[in-house]
C-alpha cells in the first residue's frame, strides 16, 4: 500500500483537488446562503440572528480587494490546505510517524463529498471545522506530552470554534466521553482543565454580549431549530443516516461505524488509548444527532467536524490489518468518493446530468440549481431605474444584493425572523422607485398572471427550474409583522 499512500501521491492529489476547488469557486454563482454571509461581512458585528460571526469575519478578510465569487469563498481553499497539513501531522503523531496511515487519512478526508464538493461554498462550518480540528489536535498534544501550555492552546481554538458555530459545544461531549473511556476523570481535579474553558468563554464572550442586547435571539433560534417538534419521527432518523452516507460516502461511513464499534469493544490491541481518543471525537458527535433526528430533521452537515478524527480512524482501521478485504474496501471507497465528488462538482458548473429528460420534479428539486440563475436576476434589476428591491426571503434578498453589486438597496418583507430584521429600513422606501421581486424556486405558481410583472424563466438543461417576477412600483410600505427596524 506504500506505493499508493505516500507523500508524493498525497501532494499531487490534494493539489488537484485544490485547483478544482479554485476553478469551481471562481466560475459558479454564489449559493444564496453564501450571499447572505457575504452581506453579513458588509455589516460586521459580534453576532447574527442565525450564527456566530466568524464566517462573516473570514469573508471580510478575503473580500478587502475584491467581491468576486472566488474572493468570497477563498478561505475555504485555505482551510483545505490547513486541514490537509493538520491531518498529516496528527496521523503521524498518533501512529509512530507512519506515512502510509498519514497519507491515507489525508486522502480519505479530502475525497469525502462533504469536503471535496461541499466545502467549495463558505458557511459557518468552514471555520468551525478548522478550529475544532485544531482543538482536537492540541488536546491530544496535551495527552501525549502533559505540558500545561496545551490546556490553554486547546481553550483558545475551542473558543474560536465557538465563535464559528454553536454546535462546537459538542467538543465538551467528546471530551467527557474520552475522559470516561480512558480513565481521565482525574482532570476534574486539575485547575488548568477549568482554565481551558475560561479561555474559550472569554473568546466567546462577544457573542454572549451581542445576544444579551438582542433578546438572546440567536441562542433561542438555534435551540428551537435543533430540537423543534413534539412527535417522534423515525423517518427523520433514516434520512439522517442516509444523508451521512451521501456526504461521507457509503464505504467510508460504514467502515467508520464498524471501526468505532470494534475499537470500543476490543481490549487487547495496539494504540488502544489512541483509538479511544479518535472514537470519542467522532462517533459521539455523529450519534448525538440521532437523538435530534427523533424529533426534527438535522442538517446533513451538522456533525461535519466529527469527520476530522473519523477520517484518521477509518484509514488506520482499514490499513492496520493484513486483511485484503479491508484494503479493498479502502481503495473502492476512496475511488467511489473521488469519482462521485468530481462528477457532482462538474455537474454544479456544467449540468452534466440531464435530469430533466427523466423527471421534471427531480430536475427542479436538484440542489445544484441553487448555483444557477442569480446573475441574470441581478442584471435585470440593475438595468431598471429603481433604488430598492423588495423580496420575501433573506436568501433572495442576499443574492439580489450581491448580484446588483451593492448598488440596489434590499428590503426583506415577511413574517419570518432573520438578520434583515436587525438592519434599519431605508427612510425613503415609501417614496422611492422600487422593484418587488417574487421568486418561485419550485415552480408551483404561474407568475405570468401577475399584473405589470416582467416574468423571467431560468432554464437548465432545456427545462425551467425557477421563475422570477419583477414588478416596478413608486414606493413600498412594509407589511410583514417581523420585519426590519425602522
Amino acid at each position: 500500500m506504500e506505493k499508493i499512500f505516500n507523500k508524493k501521491n498525497t501532494f499531487f492529489l490534494v493539489s488537484f483537488i485544490i485547483l478544482l476547488k479554485i476553478f469551481l469557486s471562481a466560475t459558479t454563482s454564489l449559493h444564496p446562503d453564501e450571499a447572505y454571509y457575504w452581506l453579513w461581512s458588509k455589516r460586521l458585528a459580534f453576532g447574527y440572528y442565525d450564527h456566530p460571526p466568524m464566517v462573516a469575519w473570514f469573508i471580510k478578510i478575503t473580500t478587502l480587494l475584491s467581491n468576486s465569487e472566488l474572493a468570497v469563498r477563498f478561505f475555504s481553499i485555505i482551510v483545505t490546505v490547513m486541514l490537509s497539513i493538520l491531518v498529516w501531522k496528527f496521523a503521524k503523531k498518533l501512529f509512530h510517524e507512519d506515512e502510509t496511515v498519514a497519507s491515507a487519512s489525508v486522502i480519505v478526508l479530502n475525497t469525502l463529498p462533504l469536503t471535496l464538493v461541499g466545502s467549495i461554498i463558505i458557511t459557518p462550518d468552514t471555520p468551525a471545522f478548522l478550529f475544532f480540528a485544531f482543538a482536537v489536535y492540541y488536546q491530544w498534544s496535551l495527552i501525549e506530552s502533559s505540558k500545561t501550555k496545551y490546556w490553554y492552546i486547546t481553550g483558545f481554538f475551542l473558543g474560536l470554534s465557538f465563535l464559528s458555530k454553536y454546535t462546537a459545544i459538542l467538543f465538551v461531549l467528546s471530551l467527557a466521553v474520552y475522559m470516561l473511556l480512558d480513565g481521565k476523570l482525574k482532570w476534574l481535579k486539575n485547575k488548568h482543565f477549568y482554565f481551558m474553558f475560561v479561555i474559550s468563554f472569554i473568546i466567546f464572550l462577544p457573542v454572549i454580549i451581542w445576544n444579551s442586547h438582542n433578546e438572546w435571539i440567536s441562542f433561542t433560534f438555534q435551540f428551537n431549530h435543533g430540537l423543534s417538534g413534539n412527535k417522534l419521527h423515525l423517518n427523520y432518523l433514516f434520512e439522517y443516516l442516509g444523508s451521512q452516507c451521501l456526504i461521507v460516502g457509503p464505504f467510508v461511513f460504514v467502515s467508520g461505524i464498524v471501526a468505532s464499534i470494534y475499537y470500543l469493544k476490543s481490549k487487547n490491541i495496539s494504540y488502544h488509548h489512541k483509538h479511544r481518543f479518535l472514537f470519542s471525537f467522532s462517533f459521539p458527535i455523529i450519534a448525538i444527532f440521532i437523538v435530534t433526528a427523533l424529533k426534527s430533521y438535522p442538517g446533513a452537515n451538522w456533525p461535519a467536524f466529527a469527520y476530522f478524527a473519523f477520517s484518521i480512524m477509518v484509514a488506520q482501521y482499514l490499513l492496520s490489518s493484513k486483511s485484503k478485504l479491508r484494503r479493498k474496501v479502502l481503495l473502492v471507497g476512496l475511488a467511489f468518493n473521488f469519482v462521485v465528488s468530481i462528477f457532482l462538482g462538474l455537474h454544479i458548473k456544467y449540468a452534466l446530468f440531464p435530469i430533466y429528460r427523466f423527471s421534471k420534479k427531480a430536475a427542479i428539486a436538484d440542489a445544484t440549481n441553487w448555483f444557477t440563475g442569480w446573475q441574470e436576476l441581478g442584471n435585470n434589476i440593475l438595468h431598471r431605474d429603481v433604488k430598492y428591491a423588495v423580496t420575501n426571503s433573506h436568501q433572495w434578498g442576499a443574492v439580489i444584493a450581491y448580484y446588483t453589486k451593492g448598488k440596489i438597496g434590499v428590503v426583506v418583507d415577511n413574517d419570518r425572523q432573520n438578520q434583515f430584521a436587525y438592519w434599519s429600513l431605508p427612510k425613503d422606501l415609501e417614496i422611492s422607485k422600487t422593484a418587488i421581486v417574487k421568486i418561485d424556486n419550485h415552480l408551483d405558481e404561474d407568475f405570468n398572471s401577475i399584473e405589470n410583472a416582467e416574468v423571467i424563466n431560468v432554464k437548465r438543461n432545456g427545462g425551467p427550474i425557477r421563475q422570477y417576477a419583477v414588478i416596478e412600483t413608486n414606493g413600498y410600505k412594509v407589511k410583514g409583522k417581523k420585519n426590519q427596524k425602522k
